[in-house]
């Protein structure tokens, strides 16, 4: 299918004359634009809008206040300890059993020290000292006492003699207190024995002599 121009030739006529108008006005402003100095004016300045604030005052500065700071201290201010003690005797938990206490030994209280005053010396008393022989007893009777009768007759045994010491220490009594069977042996046993026997007499708890008692035996026996 071919395309026709559908422009009528009215229309193509104006258009060729507006290109052929704008190529001569260009080239008028191009002889003219050469026809000046070439100094181009500066533009002139454009206005520019401010914004006018009316100022504000400010406020007045703070006072200097005082230096505050605490003053260092080297020593430590330690405050008073309050201690509350409550008196209240209805906080005590009067049903709390307590073991029951202890056995209460009770000091006796020191009085004042006595010093006895010294009274009289005593001499400890001595100890009782019985009557004693000073001659020997194996003495009082021998085999001479023996007479011949009573060797013939067979006299013999033991005589046994308690005897009395006075405080000088001579015999005063003498008591046969063991027979020998025979009357005569026993009466010369005392007879004898009074009268050869010798003693210390017996003292007391203070050394006194007192009269005292000896008691002994004898034995007749036949010599061969």
């Amino acid at each position: 299918m071919a395309y026709t121009d559908s422009k009528r030739p009215a229309d193509r006529a104006a258009s060729v004359a507006g290109v052929i108008a704008v190529h001569a006005a260009l080239g008028y402003a191009l002889v003219i634009g050469l026809q000046f100095t070439g100094v181009i004016p500066p533009p002139e300045p454009r206005l520019k809008g401010e914004t006018v604030v009316d100022p504000i005052p400010l406020p007045p500065p703070p006072k200097p206040t005082p230096d505050t700071k605490t003053p260092t201290d080297s020593k430590v201010y330690t405050p008073d300890t309050v201690i509350t003690i409550n008196t209240n005797d209805s906080a005590i938990d009067a049903t709390t059993v307590l073991p029951p206490p202890g056995d209460i030994v009770v000091k006796p209280i020191p009085g004042p020290t006595i010093i006895p005053s010294p009274g009289p010396s005593i001499t400890p008393a001595a100890e009782a000292v019985a009557a004693k022989a000073r001659n020997n007893p194996g003495g009082w009777i021998t085999e001479a006492d023996y007479k011949t009768s009573w060797i013939n007759r067979g006299y013999a045994g033991t005589a046994g003699f308690r005897l009395a010491i006075g405080a000088s220490g001579r015999v005063e009594g003498c008591q046969i207190t063991r027979s020998t069977g025979h009357a005569a042996l026993d009466e010369a046993t005392c007879s004898l024995v009074t009268r050869r026997a010798r003693f210390e007499p017996a003292r007391n708890g203070t050394g006194d002599k007192v009269p005292g008692s000896y008691a002994s035996s004898v034995l007749w026996q036949i010599p061969d």
